[in-house]
Formats: structure tokens, C-alpha cells, sequence
């Protein structure tokens, strides 16, 4: 029997995830388990958050007034049993759950002691996070129509739920995203039975790889429907460059496999109406911005120019994959032709660093290194500056770009991952919004900074005309929810 699908009734769905602001958040999953299911409530269906109880965010669930279910779930994991407590808070429009287990999750750090390491009983916090997020429903007396679990710290609800856990819930669907496939969840084969699964799953074509198990995978293998967070993701992560050992997997599930490019938050990231900067600006009225690029220039110290040099920022992590070692060695005949200013805020591998700070010191008041993040004057980069430079080696999604389009900032961007499905050459003169380049060396990226400066300095109308399109770009959650709630459908009234 066919069941038709009805656009018009409200879908029911449980975002399972590690992270969530502003509860807690190491990166960019964070960002992305807030602003889907916000937008997904926003058009008018029920979603639902459920994390694990950290310290950290119990104490800020504390300060919005956390309820505490009565009772107690009793998750069995490897002949143990843990007492998890259900914690709700809301999140704006969006019930939060959190699942609070003393033993497990009442550390300082999230995945580890340090940003850098693991806990060595992250299978088992996370097999009983598993587990009780399956059981949550039955707790709380709300039943799913999906699951989207997210990242490899949710990659084996799916198959947890198909091989029996889930048995209340045997008409829901799974999804799985990928959100960085660099970070897979890989434990010892004899964890297994932490999970409760049986031995017979553990080959090749479900949970075994390269002689242990790995939860990513397992998220992969066992999903209904797999995403990840841009279209050009998807089909990278299928080739050797970009697949780090799991490209055969998810070539064999290509049939399910899709990328939704993520969105940004167009109320937080907003030129007419951002309070981190000193002067508003739209795309009809663009002398803010102007204002913005001078005062940046005074809060970074740098020496006053006109407007035929083109002042450039970076916000990013200050690591390898960011291509910095690309403008590092770049630039300098640049700066000392005045073509350009730099201005840098980061932090990360301590080479790179030091390679910024010679830099700064090499370019007095032409460069300028702050060390560190600072949530305003990132805004500020990216009101302030004619050009943004993001060169990754590879990149999942992004979100400078998307805000740098937003404030009329053109990126620079390697064509990669989810730059490449939001930044448009201004070769294309119908549609170009930045400049892109290739291959991974100084001379593609110099030859591209080039033809970039050269646009800037002496073809202004078309610079502005490629800045209306940047700022006219749809990078709103709002889309991205419509593209899943298509997804969510297919599955649920097939």
C-alpha cells in the first residue's frame, strides 16, 4: 500500500547530537543541532534536541531553568547499569533534552581532558548516550516520526535502533549526517558488546574496519538516509583524497547518501542591524561599510590608505587545512606594493602563529595578527574588509564565507567542499560573488589573490556589482529546513 504524502502535517523529529549552543560547543556541529531544528519549529513542526548532560552544560541549562524528569532511565551497557537523568530546557522555541549520568559525562572536558585528546571510555559514554536517547521517547511519552543523529558520537543509534534497542519505535525513520568524516569514532573490536550487538555484525560490510569498529560507519551502513552539509562533500568524501578510509563505504551507500549546504543565522550575521559595529550598512546602502573599514583600521593599528588598497581578513583556526601556509608565503610582494592589508584573527598550530607574527613585524601597520578569538571583532573582519581569504585544503561547509557574502566582503576560497557550492566566480558575470582556484599551491592562490586585487583596484563597478550579488545570496536556515522537511517527508509517508 502507497501512502500519500501530506505536505501539510506536522512532522515529529529528534535531533540526536554531541553539542548544541549555548549549552556547549567545541565547533561548528554546534551551531548547526541549534539553528536546523530552530528553523524546522520556526515552520511550525516539532523538533526536538536530545545531548549528553555534561558539567558544563547542566550549569548552563542552570541558568535557564531546567526541569528535571522524576524518574530515572536504567541503561544496561556491557553488564553495567547506569542511572541516567532526563534534564528538559528550553531553547528558545526548541525542547532540549539532556541526559545526565554523574559517572560518565560530569567532567571538565567533552570528548577528552583536552581539546587535543579522548577519554578512554568514550565507547561506553556514548553507547549508554545511544541508548538513552532511544529510550527518551518512551519517558517522555513523545514518539519521533525521525531521527537525525548527527556525527560519529550518534553513529550507532541507527543501528542500535534497527538491531532491536528501539523497539517502541519501530515505525521511525533514521538519518545520519557527516558533519566532519575526518572524525570517525574508531574502539577496539571488543567493544561490541558495549553496544549490545550481536558478533555476527562485525565484518566488513557493516561494523569492521581496518580491525576494530567504527561509529561513523556504523551511522553510514545502518541510516535510512545519510547527509552531509554541502553537495560538494558528498561527492568528495567518496574519492581517497577526501574519504580518510571510508570512501568504498560510501560509495557503496550512494544511493543514500545527499549534501544540504548548511545556513547561517541572517539575524546574528546582519549588517543593517549587527551591534558589533560601529555603522550599518545594506546592499542599496553601502557607506556604513566604508565606516567600518575605517575603523577597523584604527582598532588594528594599521596606517591610514585610501580606498585603491584592498584591506583583507582572515577569521579562522590556525591550522593546516586552512591553506595559511598559502597566504603566508603569498603575500608579501603585495603588501609591499600597497596593494593590500591584512588583518588576522585566530589561533592554533604554534608555527603558524609564529609565521604570523614575523609577518606582522616584517609589515608594520600594513598587517596585523590578533591572537585568540573575539566574537566582535570577527564581526567587525568581516563588516570592515573588501576581500576574505579562505584557501582550504578541504572544507565540509564553511561559514566565513557565507558571512563575508552576507556583508558584502568577497571570498577567496579554494573550490572545495561547501566553497565551492556558495562561491561563484566573478568570471561568471551573471552570478560571480568571489574568486576561486584550484589546485593546493602558492602559485594558483597568488595567481587568484592577483586577479583579485587587480578587480578591486581598477574595475570598481564590477566589484560592486559582484558585492550586490554576494549580499543578495539566500544563506538563511530557512532554506536548508525546507530541503530537509523534503527529506524527512520522502521518508516518512513513502
Amino acid at each position: 500500500m502507497v501512502v500519500h504524502m501530506n505536505n501539510d502535517e506536522q512532522l515529529r523529529v529528534l535531533h540526536v547530537a554531541s553539542e548544541v549552543l549555548p549549552l556547549c560547543k567545541t565547533g561548528g556541529l554546534a551551531d548547526v543541532v541549534a539553528a536546523l531544528p530552530a528553523a524546522l519549529v520556526a515552520a511550525g513542526h516539532d523538533a526536538r534536541i536530545v545531548i549528553p548532560g555534561y558539567r558544563t552544560a547542566l550549569a548552563a541549562a542552570a541558568a535557564m531553568d531546567v526541569d528535571w524528569h522524576h524518574h530515572p532511565v536504567t541503561i544496561e551497557v556491557g553488564g553495567v547499569d547506569h542511572q541516567v537523568g532526563i534534564g528538559v530546557v528550553q531553547l528558545g522555541a526548541v525542547t532540549c533534552y539532556l541526559l545526565a549520568c554523574d559517572e560518565l559525562f560530569d567532567r571538565d572536558g567533552i570528548y577528552g581532558p583536552t581539546p587535543d585528546s579522548d577519554y578512554e571510555d568514550n565507547a561506553r559514554r556514548f553507547a549508554v548516550f545511544a541508548k538513552a536517547a532511544l529510550a527518551l521517547p518512551r519517558c517522555v511519552g513523545w514518539v519521533p516520526q525521525v531521527i537525525h543523529a548527527h556525527d560519529w558520537q550518534a553513529g550507532f543509534v541507527p543501528v542500535i535502533r534497527e538491531r532491536g534497542f528501539g523497539r517502541d519505535l519501530p515505525a521511525t525513520r533514521t538519518v545520519f549526517t557527516i558533519h566532519n568524516i575526518a572524525y570517525q569514532g574508531q574502539f577496539a573490536a571488543d567493544h561490541m558488546r558495549l553496544f549490545g550487538l550481536d558478533g555476527w555484525l562485525y565484518n566488513p560490510m557493516h561494523l569492521e574496519h581496518h580491525g576494530g569498529i567504527n561509529a561513523l560507519k556504523a551511522g553510514v551502513v545502518f541510516a535510512d538516509q545519510v547527509t552531509t552539509v554541502s553537495r560538494r562533500y558528498a561527492e568528495e568524501i567518496q574519492t581517497a583524497d577526501y574519504g580518510w578510509g571510508l570512501e568504498e563505504v560510501l560509495r557503496h551507500h550512494a544511493y543514500k547518501l545527499r549534501g544540504i549546504t548548511n545556513g547561517i543565522d541572517v539575524g546574528v550575521w546582519d549588517p543593517a542591524t549587527d551591534p558589533h559595529l560601529p555603522a550599518h550598512f545594506t546592499a542599496t546602502r553601502m557607506a556604513g561599510k566604508k565606516r567600518c573599514r575605517q575603523a577597523l583600521a584604527e582598532e588594528m593599528g594599521l596606517v591610514p590608505t585610501d580606498d585603491s588598497v584592498c584591506m583583507v581578513g582572515i577569521v579562522s583556526r590556525l591550522v593546516s587545512q586552512k591553506g595559511l601556509n598559502l597566504v603566508i608565503e603569498a603575500v608579501s610582494p603585495y603588501i609591499l606594493d600597497g596593494r593590500m592589508q591584512l588583518v588576522v584573527l585566530g589561533a592554533g598550530d604554534p608555527a603558524c602563529e609564529y609565521a604570523l607574527r614575523t609577518l606582522q613585524g616584517r609589515h608594520h601597520g600594513w598587517v596585523c595578527f590578533w591572537h585568540g578569538y573575539n566574537e566582535g571583532l570577527a564581526h567587525r573582519i568581516e563588516a570592515g574588509c573588501d576581500l576574505f581569504l579562505m584557501p582550504s585544503l578541504y572544507e565540509p561547509c564553511g561559514l566565513n564565507q557565507m558571512y563575508s557574502l552576507r556583508y558584502g566582503t568577497l571570498p577567496l576560497v579554494r573550490h572545495t567542499g561547501g566553497l565551492a557550492d556558495t562561491v561563484i566566480d566573478v568570471t561568471d558575470r551573471q552570478r560571480g560573488n568571489g574568486f576561486t582556484f584550484g589546485p593546493f599551491d602558492v602559485g594558483h592562490f597568488s595567481s587568484v589573490l592577483d586577479r583579485a586585487l587587480g578587480l578591486y583596484r581598477h574595475y570598481p563597478r564590477e566589484w560592486q556589482a559582484a558585492r550586490r550579488r554576494a549580499m543578495a545570496a539566500d544563506l538563511s536556515w530557512t532554506r536548508v529546513a525546507e530541503e530537509y522537511i523534503g527529506l524527512y517527508r520522502s521518508m516518512v509517508y513513502a
